[in-house]
């Protein structure tokens, strides 16, 4: 079987990030956006998100920074000791120099640079890491990522041991931009992070037009093929994603398999949830899957991304409307764990 993903990743195991504090995301009205990101970003074509990172369950990993300014990474859902975590009250910062207030960091450990976080790779699924110095503002700037634990045997057709195969594999960072943040060389939080009101609405860094020619977030498969979407929100919005009206199974939450598949037509990531998606491609498809982000207070949607996906003709067919009338049967080879 051919390599299912549709992203460049570090790994497996070993991965090496430095820090750049001055990169431009470019927006899809040629805006460019100040961003702080880990490594070469998503992709090595965008500035943010951050790398994927890739791992092998049961075996070490370990990832390095190395930073000029106070940065941190924590492993977001992965089971670590407290020195591996990353929250600079228990771990430490990774610097060359503490400049200033930058960070908020007076008083934690300096671990030096570069550093190396350390840890046994848990069960196979979709995980997250992130900087966690001053966590509001470097987190908005882009400091993040995603972490994926493949099974023991190290397959990428699988999502875990004994568990569904597919043929497509996505990584969907699901976030958003409030611009304001990233304007006038902000160095700290405070009185200026205390709303976030985001302009910019993303999947995988791209907004607008951008995202439905995108490769990393636009669907393309043939008929028949399974498709794995990892859906990360990174954002501090909710997001209810859709893919164009038919279905799919939500399979695993939070790196951890669900006891049964579970078939819905739309999922609500919350901020730092992931959630594995599945489906099959219908024949001849032509849709465009939407992501909603919603005021968390008042439960308006602010904004949404828009994405395609192109179903072709060959191969085994499942037709959507299987999912919206409840029929499962057609799903239990590839469902059940």
């Amino acid at each position: 079987m051919t390599n299912p993903r549709t992203f460049s990743y570090l790994g497996p195991n070993s991965a090496s990030l430095d820090v750049n504090m001055n990169r431009a995301q470019i927006m899809s009205d040629d805006t460019a956006v100040n961003a702080w990101t880990f490594g070469n970003g998503f992709n090595n074509d965008r500035a943010v998100p951050s790398p994927v990172i890739e791992g092998i369950e049961g075996q070490q990993v370990m990832v390095t920074l190395d930073s000029m300014m106070p940065h941190s990474i924590h492993l977001h859902g992965l089971d670590v000791d407290q020195p591996n975590d990353g929250v600079p009250s228990t771990s430490g910062f990774v610097a060359q120099m503490a400049m200033g207030g930058f960070g908020r960091v007076q008083g934690y450990t300096n671990l030096g640079t570069p550093f190396t976080y350390a840890f046994i790779a848990p069960h196979a699924g979709t995980y997250a890491y992130h900087c966690h110095v001053d966590t509001v503002l470097h987190f908005e700037m882009g400091m993040y990522g995603t972490v994926i634990i493949r099974p023991p045997d190290g397959s990428a057709t699988v999502a875990w041991a004994g568990g569904p195969a597919f043929d497509k594999e996505y990584v969907w960072h699901l976030h958003t931009f409030d611009s304001s943040w990233h304007q006038g060389g902000m160095q700290v939080s405070g009185p200026d992070t205390v709303r976030h009101r985001p302009d910019y609405f993303m999947i995988n860094g791209r907004d607008g037009a951008n995202t439905l020619a995108d490769p990393t977030t636009a669907i393309a498969a043939a008929a028949g093929e399974t498709v794995l979407i990892r859906t990360n929100n990174m954002g501090y919005q909710p997001a209810l994603v859709r893919l164009g009206g038919f279905g799919f199974h939500v399979i695993a939450s939070d790196g951890r398999p669900l006891p049964a598949a579970l078939p819905r037509t739309e999922t609500l990531v919350a901020p730092g949830e992931r959630y594995d998606l599945l489906f099959q491609m219908p024949p001849a498809t032509d849709r465009t899957a939407t992501v909603e982000y919603f005021d968390i207070r008042l439960g308006e949607v602010l904004g949404t991304a828009s994405t395609s996906i192109q179903g072709g003709e060959a191969g085994q067919t499942i037709f959507h409307d299987d999912f919206e009338t409840g029929d499962l049967s057609a799903w239990s080879d590839i469902a059940g764990r």
